[in-house]
């Protein structure tokens, strides 16, 4: 059995990413939902953000998934597994499809996919609409009336990878830009919120030193931040600093946030995934908290899918090298 990642992709208006497959592929002109095989060793998580990078060169952020599907092809079986995904970009490359669309997911069950992909369109379209991301006062327009008023409507109008990145190299050149993403990542606009936190991620990334003045900040917003996108981006921001750079201060809140996220069986994979391995970090500073971690690890990967069981269980196997 061939375990195999792929990704419902939706972007801003709810719409789901159908590609079909070019000439060379296995199974050409039918449509599919992009993704690939897991490499040994590697996370299904880590995976369909590899592939689509590779395949469609666009970013996702992993928001959740659906139950696996099994189909023998005759010459092999595969287990299809499938990942909600939120993007912000609207053109992806066709590195190896030669065509794709965005579709209603009632629109899905009308292309002639591959087989494996059909179950998984018809599961999708049973329980999500076009407009389930779509909240009073979404809309493109932006009432501009908060901090950075001229930012927020920049980052209203923001629609591809591009965009966001040159949002981002500009932050970390300027902590006067950067103090008003941090702002306005807490809009009650959910798309400025959004892009705001991913600008502040792609900063991370870049040097994640430059957001140490509002780690602080941060991890106070966490508990009410607007949306699950801005969430992600301030664990993921988090995660990627030193434990050493998080003031003590805050130590203990975060500690908390993390257990309670991690513990929660309706918090998406991404969060939790964080979580887990923000407390262990802290763990090197604080070994007494070694065997509470470990335990806690364990218990929320007890029913979770194959990549977080992978990634829980190097966390605790690392744990268990510290005592």
């Amino acid at each position: 059995m061939i375990d195999v990642t792929c990704a419902l992709i939706r972007n801003d208006e709810g719409l789901v990413l159908a590609m079909r497959r070019g000439q060379g592929m296995n199974n050409a002109g039918k449509w599919e939902f992009p993704g690939g095989k897991t490499r040994e060793g590697e996370d299904h998580e880590d995976c369909i953000i590899r592939e689509i990078d590779e395949e469609l060169g666009i970013c996702i952020i992993i928001t959740g998934f659906l139950e696996p599907v099994e189909h023998d092809y005759g010459d092999r079986e595969i287990r299809l597994i499938p990942f909600l995904c939120e993007t912000l970009a609207s053109k992806p490359e066709l590195r190896e499809h030669d065509d794709y669309r965005w579709m209603k997911p009632q629109e899905l069950v009308t292309l002639d996919m591959t087989a494996a992909d059909v179950f998984v369109a018809q599961e999708y379209a049973e329980h999500y609409r076009a407009d389930d991301r779509h909240e009073p006062g979404t809309d493109e327009t932006v009432v501009i009336d908060e901090p950075g008023d001229e930012l927020a409507g920049m980052l209203s109008r923001i629609f591809s990878v591009e965009e966001i990145t040159m949002v981002a190299h500009s932050a970390a050149r300027d902590s006067s830009l950067l103090s008003q993403l941090v702002a306005l990542s807490s809009s009650r606009q959910k798309r400025v919120g959004f892009m705001a936190s991913w600008a502040l991620s792609k900063v991370s990334d870049m040097d994640p030193a430059k957001l140490i003045p509002w780690l602080g900040l941060m991890i106070d917003a966490l508990p009410s931040v607007p949306n699950e996108s801005v969430q992600r981006s301030f664990l993921r921001v988090i995660y990627k600093s030193s434990v050493a750079d998080i003031p003590e201060s805050h130590h203990s809140k975060l500690i908390d946030y993390c257990m309670t996220t991690m513990r929660h069986e309706n918090t998406p994979v991404a969060p939790r995934a964080y979580g887990m391995e923000i407390l262990a970090s802290f763990c090197s500073l604080y070994p007494g908290m070694v065997n509470e971690v470990s335990a806690a690890v364990q218990l929320a990967i007890t029913d979770a899918s194959g990549g977080m069981k992978a990634a829980g269980r190097k966390i605790i196997l690392r744990l268990g090298s510290r005592q």
